[in-house]
């Protein structure tokens, strides 16, 4: 389903679906242990963004540890399955819904209340701020406790009473921050607003992280030295030159990612290029291989497992990507990241790594998208993303290549 599409069901069905589930709550979530701070079953909620599950990862961490008695279940989309299980999430507390059709997305959402009506007493935190669905799927599963980001008496989106535990949205605070302040408060009194009356200090040293077996490192060097001799002994430099159709705004111009590529194959001998992206990237990824034009330049988009991707990482010596998942799968290995950003700004979800370079303009209008207007903007002349210079980016990639 087009992101777009989902944006406006969410929003003229959405409301209307919230207004009439806060009317139905004491069906649909009754109130089996009232003040019960030790659920059976702890529900982490986060559908749309792969990336964001990496970004989770602190609050994976500090949901197992506010509730170490519970079991913890994750509602995300079938694409988020690989980032779950590399976080050692059990394959039977991965729960998935279908979004690709409304008849899928219905019969899932059944399976799923039929799943977790026998789990117990449920608390859920829903990461995605705003987002009408993820309450609404928060509330059908039963939970007792939800907590969401609330508008109170800003603009954000309208949510009926579906949020128990409401915690301010504060945009000054790294994602990651506030997945952690959305699990607090679930071991908060649901009398207290807004919840979360405490500091939560930077997640980085919770980040997610990725090492592979010498096994798994040394078969998918094989790999790239079978499909690509010339890359052998070569530091490999990979291209991420995609982002998802949520936020299209985010992808700087494909003939720019041509030109710093082809640039730092003719200045330095020492470099090899690997072109990564999803099964249906692969084409816009050979168009860019062409131009490039090299024996030292592969392109692995759509050959790679999740796993291998983030093994692809470790044997990489830079990633240079627009704001998207990849930038986030990196953050959880050593790989030094240079990341494009305009639209969305670094502060809120930029790459956990230290690691990580992000390059921003900061321009009067930046940022433009934000969970207050579902990350959709009426731009039509990205300049935040137009005004990154090659130059600006070959310079970067040569300090963090030195």
């Amino acid at each position: 389903m087009h992101p777009d599409t989902m944006r406006r069901i969410d929003r003229w069905a959405g409301i209307p679906l919230c207004a009439v589930a806060s009317l139905l709550l004491p069906w649909l979530a009754p109130n089996r242990k009232s003040g019960s701070v030790a659920p059976d079953t702890v529900v982490l909620i986060c559908i749309a963004e792969i990336g964001a599950l990496l970004v989770a990862h602190p609050a994976i961490v500090r949901a197992r540890k506010l509730f170490p008695e519970s079991r913890l279940c994750f509602i995300t989309g079938p694409g988020g399955k690989g980032a779950l299980e590399v976080m050692d999430f059990p394959d039977a507390d991965i729960l998935t819904l279908r979004t690709d059709s409304l008849s899928e997305l219905i019969a899932d959402c059944l399976k799923l209340r039929n799943t977790l009506s026998r789990a117990g007493t449920l608390h859920a935190a829903v990461l995605e701020p705003f987002t009408r669905f993820s309450h609404l799927v928060s509330a059908w599963v039963g939970a007792e406790r939800r907590s969401g980001c609330h508008r109170f008496h800003n603009e954000g989106g309208y949510l009926g009473s579906l949020v128990t535990n409401p915690v301010v949205f504060n945009s000054h605070l790294h994602a990651s921050q506030t997945y952690v302040a959305l699990v607090e408060a679930l071991a908060e009194d649901t009398s207290l607003e807004p919840h979360v009356k405490q500091v939560v200090p930077s997640q980085i040293r919770n980040r997610a992280r990725f090492k592979p077996t010498s096994q798994q490192k040394q078969s998918l060097h094989e790999s790239i030295a079978r499909q690509a001799p010339e890359l052998e002994g070569k530091r490999l430099v990979l291209l991420n030159a995609n982002a998802s159709d949520i936020v299209p705004l985010r992808k700087w111009p494909l003939e720019r990612f041509a030109e710093v590529g082809q640039r730092l194959l003719q200045e330095r001998d020492d470099v090899g290029i690997l072109l990564t992206g999803a099964p249906n990237k692969q084409e816009s990824c050979a168009r860019l291989a062409q131009q490039l034009d090299s024996p030292r330049v592969l392109s692995l988009a759509g050959q790679t497992t999740f796993r291998e991707l983030l093994t692809l990482y470790t044997l990489g010596s830079l990633i240079i990507s627009n704001d998207s998942g990849p930038v986030h799968f990196a953050s959880s290995t050593d790989i030094p990241i240079l990341a494009l950003y305009g639209p969305e700004t670094p502060a809120i979800f930029g790459p956990m790594s230290p690691k990580a370079t992000p390059l921003y303009l900061g321009l009067a209008c930046s940022p433009c998208i934000t969970p207050y207007n579902q990350k959709k903007s009426s731009c039509t002349d990205s300049r935040c993303m137009s005004g990154i210079t090659v130059d600006l980016v070959l310079s970067q990639a040569h300090k963090l290549l030195a």
